[in-house]
């Protein structure tokens, strides 16, 4: 079987990560023991991290989180068709005509409500905090291209210096960069509780900095 690499294996890993945070957003909601917590506690994780984050951004930058939310919530409910399932729960079961389709889908609808109501606010948790990761791009972009230089010098210095050459740490440090970003992905994006993002972010900087310098400052010498 062929490996994934390049830009399928982000593709692969993201798709991972969605539906490991599903999975556990509903573990979280229905665990038994010691108590359910319930959708009410989980809705409440949601409303405290959003006032959060909108204490730490600036109005662009909530524009451009309710804006990825849409994009994640247009295929994963409206297209798949969970929003009309969504729209149907909230109906009062009353105004259901007996026998019809209508009465099946709402039927299903409130029977399977709090798990529609926890994949949706799931849904909502994971895009806001996608979207938090796509925000702090320039930074990651910035650290890199620093730690990048200062590891370019180090080859250099190596280069014309008779340095030393290790394979071995070039390959540590290769596979410690998407194993970072793996780890930040995991960390931050899963966890159904409140997450500030100044928890995860810093850490990851450095780690996607030391990365980067080593992996340049010990590509091999002659190209």
């Amino acid at each position: 079987m062929e490996k994934v690499t390049g830009t399928l294996w982000y593709v692969k890993w993201f798709a991972i990560v969605f539906l490991l945070a599903l999975a556990v957003d509903m573990v979280y909601v229905f665990w038994p023991w010691p108590a359910v917590r319930g959708v009410a506690v989980f809705q409440h994780n949601l409303a405290v991290e959003s006032q959060l984050i909108a204490e730490l951004s600036n109005p662009p930058g909530l524009a451009f989180i309710k804006t990825v939310q849409a994009w994640v919530y247009q295929p994963t409910f409206v297209w798949s068709g969970l929003h009309d399932f969504l729209v149907l729960g909230a109906e009062p079961t009353a105004t259901v005509i007996t026998g019809s389709d209508r009465d099946l889908g709402q039927g299903l609808a409130h029977g399977f409500w709090q798990q529609l109501q926890t994949a949706y606010i799931g849904v909502l948790l994971f895009a806001q905090r996608l979207a938090v990761l796509a925000l702090s791009a320039p930074l990651f972009g910035v650290v890199m291209l620093a730690a990048a230089t200062d590891g370019l010098l180090g080859w250099y210095k190596r280069r014309t210096s008779v340095g030393r050459e290790s394979g071995l740490i070039y390959h540590i440090a290769k596979h410690g960069f998407n194993n970072t970003l793996r780890g930040v992905w995991v960390l931050y994006l899963l966890p159904p509780i409140v997450i500030d993002p100044r928890w995860v972010i810093p850490p990851a900087l450095l780690l996607v900095a030391l990365a980067t310098r080593l992996t340049v400052g010990y590509f091999k010498k002659y190209l």
